[in-house]
């Protein structure tokens, strides 16, 4: 039935914060009864006049971000999550930190903050833009500065010395995993950490899919990042992590440019 048509009856409204009101208390029953943890993904820190992805969060915004995470969460390595995952002690109140794609303000404005504040962080890089010196994600509209570059290797290298960061793959161009043949994603994964690897003298134990939603991978992607060499996945859904959560595709909420408020608010609304 049309929602023009549904808020014409009585009451509609009003059942209408019922049904919200009834799954968001569940959902606070449910993470005071079962332990679970936030995996935050961000993109890139930075401030722009453009931002149509909304995938910038501002310096200030970041540092304050973090500094609130730190004072009150229990903030842990991607790699301790899923330790804790496989030994079924999955801890209440633990954040982990990701970020996507390899943005070069990832070195200069992120992990300063990171550093301030010890805290640690996965970032997963995109292997075929890595020195390239061409954006992202952009369009002819969008101002030169605000497009954001991939970091060059000299900087990659530089970003994997800090005992704080966890470097993992992302693929060599970004595709939707789900909509390209088995043996280009293999390719994609594969080759995308060789590239790394090689480059940085690193190990890559991580993997994101790019996108990332439940249509870009399915089972048989998974198993082709298990056949790459990975150990663990991270995904693009918003739900919390708990001991039944799969490490080849666990969930992570966006962030996105919120000041503290608003960023407080959002961590009580995540599932």
């Amino acid at each position: 039935m049309p929602k023009k048509i549904l808020r014409k009856i009585p009451g509609f409204n009003y059942g209408k914060k019922i049904y919200y009101g009834f799954n968001r208390a569940k959902r606070h029953i449910r993470n005071i009864i079962t332990p679970t943890a936030h995996i935050l993904l961000y993109h890139r820190v930075a401030d722009t006049k453009t931002d149509p992805h909304l995938l910038c969060v501002s310096p200030n915004n970041f540092r304050t971000q973090i500094k609130f995470l730190k004072e009150n969460f229990k903030i842990i390595p991607l790699v301790k999550l899923v330790q804790d995952i496989r030994k079924n002690k999955v801890e209440r109140d633990t954040v982990v930190i990701t970020f996507d794609d390899g943005y070069v303000d990832n070195l200069y404005d992120a992990l300063p903050v990171l550093e301030e504040f010890k805290v640690p962080a996965t970032m997963f890089l995109v292997a075929g833009y890595m020195g390239q010196n061409k954006p992202f994600y952009w369009d002819e509209n969008t101002p030169l500065e605000d497009r954001g570059r991939p970091m060059t290797l000299d900087e990659a290298k530089r970003l994997s010395n800090s005992r704080l960061i966890e470097l993992g793959g992302h693929t060599i161009s970004h595709p939707n995993l789900g909509k390209i043949a088995e043996n280009d994603q293999f390719r994609e994964m594969a080759q995308g950490k060789k590239m790394i690897e090689d480059n940085l003298n690193v190990h890559l134990l991580s993997f994101a899919y790019p996108f990332g939603s439940k249509d870009s991978f399915d089972n048989k992607t998974i198993g082709l990042v298990k056949k790459s060499g990975f150990h663990y996945a991270c995904a693009n859904i918003h739900e919390r992590v708990t001991n039944k959560s799969d490490i080849y595709a666990l969930p992570r909420f966006i962030v996105r440019n919120w000041g503290l408020n608003e960023f407080q608010r959002k961590l009580k609304e995540f599932v």
